[in-house]
């Protein structure tokens, strides 16, 4: 399944809600479908209720709401599956349309997660343009919530940067609190995968090692592009097979496989669960090499267009735009 947090064009941000895609094209309305069928199809007068409580609005309560909600969402998505064909114009309980087209909807980030957990040095192609060897642990940074921003959305280029540069990585959602989880258990506390642009300003990055690690060069407003969606881990039997591609203004400039990580997605999950990992947390696993770290000349500018591809996921589509003085 394909889970995200939308509103209908023209709604306002307060109103996004959670949806399922159906088929190729329409996004469901997960609570109101779920309270329509409880009463309904069920009988059950709580249904409102209930729905309120394991279709939330937000990706992270729907996680931390554990087993009940997955088999609410389970039941929903069979539900639906059935009453698209039978009923494709379908309302909810307070007639609200159930089923709206995707390209009627704006979609944001499908997650914000308390730990936005960056793994740099992941892919033997990144560490050659960097002219350094990976180490025996993962290299890890701290993207803060503020980065995150969802699909269509631009991504703010500082005044501070002459040399903004973006990587997309695969990103893992962590489905339910964990600590100490052993690589052969790693799977079973992941709630599926998304794309993360991991945006930096280089330049910027370069100042700071001067004085020991990088921070505002990976923090800035809008550096953590993500989305368009979650795809739940039945849908992706192999995460360490997924081919990876970012384009900027239609030109390819990143081209790898999941399978090319040094540190596979078992082995982060138990390195990094040495801390306790929340729903909703995510691990974004590193990106191939390729960018402006292999041509200095494809630096990002205003008016950009980068496209984040990752094999039976999607495509994350963010717009680079300067960032307006400060009033």
């Amino acid at each position: 399944m394909k889970l995200m947090r939308y509103s209908r064009k023209g709604e306002r941000s307060s109103q996004a809600r959670l949806g399922v895609l159906v088929g190729k094209d329409l996004v469901a309305d997960l609570r109101a479908s779920y309270a329509r069928y409880l009463i309904e199809d069920i009988g059950n007068a709580k249904g409102r209720e209930l729905a309120a409580i394991f279709l939330p609005p937000y990706m992270a309560q729907f996680l931390h709401a554990g087993a009940p909600a997955w088999e609410a969402l389970s039941e929903t998505y069979g539900w639906l599956s059935d009453l698209v064909k039978a009923e494709p114009q379908a309302h909810g309980l307070g007639d609200e349309q159930l089923f709206i087209p995707l390209a009627e909807c704006r979609l944001y980030a499908p997650v914000r997660g308390n730990k936005i957990i960056a793994i740099g040095r992941n892919y033997p192609g990144y560490t050659r343009h960097e002219g350094k060897q990976a180490g025996k642990l993962p290299a890890g940074f701290i993207k803060v919530p503020s980065c995150v921003v969802g699909p269509g959305r631009d991504i703010l280029k500082p005044a501070a940067t002459r040399e903004l540069d973006c990587e997309t990585e695969l990103a893992v959602v962590i489905g339910k609190q964990c600590k100490h989880v052993p690589e052969d258990k790693a799977y079973d506390v992941i709630a599926g995968y998304t794309i993360l642009n991991d945006v930096t300003a280089r330049d910027v990055g370069k100042i700071e090692q001067q004085g020991g690690h990088p921070l505002l060069a990976k923090t800035f407003d809008t550096f953590a592009p993500m989305g368009p969606w979650l795809v739940t881990k039945v849908e992706i039997q192999d995460p360490m097979h997924l081919r990876i591609r970012t384009r900027v203004n239609g030109e390819l400039r990143q081209d790898g496989n999941t399978s090319e990580m040094i540190h596979s997605i078992p082995k982060l999950v138990a390195y990094l669960s040495q801390m306790t990992l929340m729903p909703g947390d995510v691990i974004s696993t590193g990106s191939p090499g390729g960018g402006a770290l292999a041509r200095p000349e494809w630096f990002l500018n205003a008016g950009d267009v980068i496209e984040s591809e990752i094999e039976k996921i999607g495509t994350l589509v963010n717009a680079v735009v300067d960032e307006p003085e400060s009033l």
